[in-house]
């Protein structure tokens, strides 16, 4: 798992992630147009999108990629939800939802693209680490957010027209959220599990743990702060004591620093 692990963190290999659904039918684009924080007129290869609920807040992810029929979308949480949360808007379009026996391979470098085998991919429960020092995202450390305070408005498209979420993204554009993403440095004692866990800052909550793992480097871990916490303060939680670092983790921070614990 180590010698896996380094690999992965030097950009070699890919994780295979079962399950993709094909939306097709008529309506297919205005549908998924109305559901995700993308424009898909100006989809040509695989797009990362947010779905959000009527107060802003993130639900669903996924990774879109284009398919002759429609729209394939592999989920960053589980095929469930997504299905779940797209059917719930199915009313009078003529779409379909398939469940297709396919996988979606993130490469460690970052790209990504739809298969039909696992291949030789890395052991799905390295990924949970990989993600957290390499600062990719699991849906759980989003959901329920909004995605001005977890770093992914870059999938968020401005002026593509009506969404669910839509209008509280309009009236947030340009204006600083309250909180931001930042990576959390565990100090002894080292608490861990996946969250969320309360964040205090000088007697006050200023934030949330969304998951803290004991790593080769460490007890390291993903959280949602104030903006006024800055980089180097101390906080508490669960027991634990946590020293805020920037999100993602600058490389320094993993790279040949290894724990000897």
């Amino acid at each position: 798992m180590e010698e896996a692990l380094e690999k992965a963190l030097a950009g070699e290999g890919y994780f295979a992630f079962p399950g993709v659904l094909l939306l097709r039918g008529p309506d297919a684009l205005s549908f998924l147009q109305g559901q995700c924080t993308r424009d898909l007129r100006r989809l040509s290869g695989p797009m990362g999108a947010l779905f959000l609920n009527h107060r802003g807040q993130i639900e669903e992810a996924a990774t879109v990629f284009p398919h002759p029929e429609g729209y394939l979308l592999a989920p960053w949480g589980t095929l469930e939800g997504l299905r779940a949360r797209l059917r719930r808007y199915i009313v009078f379009d003529q779409v379909e939802l398939l469940d297709l026996p396919l996988y979606r391979r993130l490469y460690a470098d970052g790209r990504e693209e739809v298969a039909e085998e696992r291949g030789e991919a890395y052991p799905q429960d390295l990924y949970p680490l990989f993600s957290l020092l390499k600062g990719f995202y699991l849906l759980s450390d989003i959901q329920g957010e909004l995605p001005q305070s977890v770093g992914l408005l870059p999938l968020v498209d401005y002026g593509k027209g009506c969404y669910v979420g839509q209008e509280i993204m309009a009236r947030l554009e340009g204006k600083e959220v309250h909180h931001r993403p930042a990576g959390l440095v565990g100090l002894p004692p080292y608490p861990e599990g996946e969250g969320p866990w309360p964040l205090f800052w000088e007697g006050r909550e200023v934030g949330q743990a969304k998951r803290v793992r004991a790593t080769p480097y460490g007890a390291l871990g993903f959280g949602v702060v104030r903006r006024e916490v800055p980089l180097g303060a101390v906080l508490e939680g669960d027991g634990g004591r946590f020293q805020v670092e920037a999100w993602p983790f600058e490389e320094a921070i993993w790279s040949g620093r290894r724990s000897s614990g």
